[in-house]
């Protein structure tokens, strides 16, 4: 499910380690020499010592007023920015949104004001040891660092992202003690920012120097700062686009087709597709062309350029100082009649990546919820499947489940995961990709999943059920002595069942209800805002709407005395009324009981589905009900 506004969250995390700074600035030295000699440098450079000086200079001025001193924006765009800036977004966030031109200084001023030196070029450190090690490769790819030495003595964590800095340093102790850099370098570990190109090209040395240690990246990275993306007008429109649907905290893009060529640009928040915030609404038709075929070309789908002809998908690896992401592409042409242009609807998927573990009690899940998918990750063996439609959180409710198992056993037990593609990084699980096709993805899947048998894993994490070959892995690892977590599109947990049963082989049936655990359905409805929405009684339409969907629904539930409704004017603390999307969730935990009655339901026919349904501890419905009394979500969010 989706989270809180990244960029709110990582201004606030930027915020906190100012504060902390400034809490410790009795202790930094005025000169720039002890400050690089705190940093670990014995006997920095002119270039170590200008980084130094430059630190110091910007730690008493605001960051937009370093972009002036910089020479990067003049006095008067400055002024005019921070007068349109929204309350909510970062101040250098927000300006670097309006003029690419800033992109490439946004790390650069984060770390400055934090403290940290900024590394434009890394020859100035050498490559520590440990980066020959395969964990520590493997978790310098996820979190983009990579490990240095200062003057081959001080180790220095050298980050592409300052967001990322601040979370590995965030980290709690039973993680640092599990986190296979801070074991191989120990307590003299410092902390920078570096350029991602330099970075990237170290990371991409070592793997070409260690054959065997894993490639986690497979999708083709955009870097905004690149020369490439700031110089070409269509590549500084699509990171503006993208930037500000981030920023937003939007979960897709839609780039429309209309007839004259052009494209309308809108994005999803909060399930409604509306304009973007700050990045243009409309792309003219030559401007239009030539985006498109950008994103075809740079996510794969369409290599060689030129028009799309057939649907196509592709993916992007996005990199920004507004936050990273993975970007799930997907490009339709329309082959309307008579037309002479080639009209292509664009569909972007974004997964913001983030670095930390995911824990169930941050996903404003029911505490039922929880418990119960607690339970079943103790267990040593058994399948939990999360169901719903696309785009209801589904794979974060998995990765929560996940870290609740590594908060468990630790690195004590093994997790694997097979995934097409690998959407985010979850912690404590090794995540595979299945290999290119050879005779079709049935095979891609067979291959991978047979080898993870031989691979001794306690936890595997299915990404997808999506054919009879990962179905049959899924039966078949669950009830052989392995935790299996997959995902599954259906519109309840009955329905679940129902659907699992008709993908697997015939005779599987009875296997796959006994290796049952759990299952949980999911939908996410929008929360509305605490400070500004209106408390009403039920109107008489409203009662009649409820008591129809009751009846459509086959269950027996009264409305609440009073109901909530949103201010669609909003307040400074909102968007539109609400303030994010939060889930309800329905479950039925596979006891006994649930086990015969699944097996009746399948074996003898749809009239024991009652019987079922009857087991369900909490229904969709009476989840959403549990909020609406809490005046926490408004009816019509519930009538889905």
């Amino acid at each position: 499910m989706k989270r809180d506004d990244p960029v709110v969250s990582e201004a606030e995390k930027h915020d906190a380690a100012q504060a902390e700074v400034r809490a410790h600035s009795a202790h930094h030295a005025e000169s720039p020499a002890a400050l690089a000699a705190e940093w670990g440098w014995k006997n920095p450079d002119k270039t170590v010592i200008k980084i130094a000086g430059q630190v110091i200079a910007a730690r008493n001025t605001v960051s937009a007023q370093l972009l002036v001193e910089m020479g990067v924006i003049g006095e008067e765009q400055k002024e005019r920015l921070l007068k349109s800036k929204p309350p909510t977004i970062q101040t250098i966030a927000w300006i670097a949104q309006k003029n690419s031109a800033v992109v490439p200084y946004v790390e650069r001023l984060l770390a400055y004001k934090a403290g940290y030196p900024y590394y434009e070029v890394l020859s100035v450190l050498s490559i520590h040891a440990c980066m020959q090690i395969e964990a520590v490769m493997k978790r310098a790819d996820e979190i983009d660092a990579v490990v240095m030495m200062i003057e081959e003595t001080v180790p220095v964590l050298v980050f592409s992202s300052f967001g990322t800095l601040i979370r590995f340093k965030s980290m709690g102790r039973a993680d640092r003690h599990l986190d296979p850099i801070i074991t191989n370098t120990g307590s003299e570990l410092r902390l920078a920012v570096g350029v991602r190109d330099e970075i990237s090209v170290v990371l991409t040395k070592n793997r070409s120097a260690d054959p065997s240690s894993p490639s986690v990246e497979s999708a083709n990275v955009w870097s905004t700062a690149s020369a490439d993306n700031t110089s070409k007008p269509e590549n500084r429109e699509i990171t503006r686009i993208v930037d500000d649907a981030i920023s937003m905290g939007a979960t897709d893009i839609a780039l429309k087709p209309a007839r004259t060529g052009a494209l309308q640009v809108q994005v999803r928040k909060f399930g409604d597709m509306v304009s973007p915030a700050s990045a243009t609404d409309h792309l003219h038709p030559e401007m239009a062309a030539k985006v498109v075929s950008r994103l075809a070309m740079k996510s794969g789908a369409n290599p060689q350029g030129g028009d799309v002809r057939v649907p196509l998908d592709g993916q992007i690896t996005y990199r920004s100082g507004v936050g990273d992401a993975f970007l799930r592409l997907s490009f339709i042409p329309m082959h309307h009649l008579g037309e002479l242009r080639n009209l292509t609807s664009v569909s972007i998927r974004i997964m913001p990546r983030k670095d930390s573990p995911i824990r169930l009690q941050d996903l404003r899940l029911a505490p039922d919820i929880i418990d119960e998918i607690r339970f079943a990750m103790r267990g040593a063996e058994g399948l939990v499947l999360l169901v719903g439609p696309t785009n209801s959180g589904k794979s974060t409710t998995i990765a929560g489940a996940i870290g609740e198992h590594v908060a468990l056993f630790g690195d004590k037990r093994k997790r694997l995961s097979v995934e097409d593609p690998i959407e985010r990084y979850v912690y404590g699980v090794q995540q595979y990709s299945p290999p290119p096709s050879v005779r079709g993805d049935a095979d891609r899947f067979e291959i991978m999943l047979r080898a993870f048998k031989r691979h001794d894993p306690d936890l595997i994490w299915v990404g997808e059920v999506r054919d009879k070959v990962t179905a049959d892995l899924c039966v078949s690892s669950s009830s052989t002595g392995h935790i299996v977590l997959a995902t599954l599109h259906a519109k309840d947990v009955v329905m679940g069942v129902d659907v699992l049963a008709k993908t697997i082989k015939p005779e599987l049936i009875l296997q796959m209800v006994e290796s049952l655990a759990l299952v949980v359905s999911q939908r996410l409805v929008k929360e509305l805002c605490p400070r500004c929405h209106k408390a009403h009684p039920p109107t008489d339409a409203e009662r009649r709407l409820f008591g129809k969907y009751t009846l459509h629904q086959g269950e027996e539930a009264e409305l609440p005395d009073s109901i909530a409704s949103v201010n669609l004017d909003g307040c400074k603390s909102c968007w539109g009324g609400y303030v994010r999307e939060v889930p309800i969730n329905e479950m039925l935990p596979f006891g006994r009981k649930a086990k015969d009655a699944a097996i009746a339901m399948l074996l003898e026919g749809a009239r024991h589905r009652a019987s079922l349904a009857a087991l369900r501890p909490i229904t969709l419905l009476g989840s959403g009900l549990r909020l609406l009394a809490e005046g926490r979500v408004e009816l019509r969010s519930l009538l889905v």
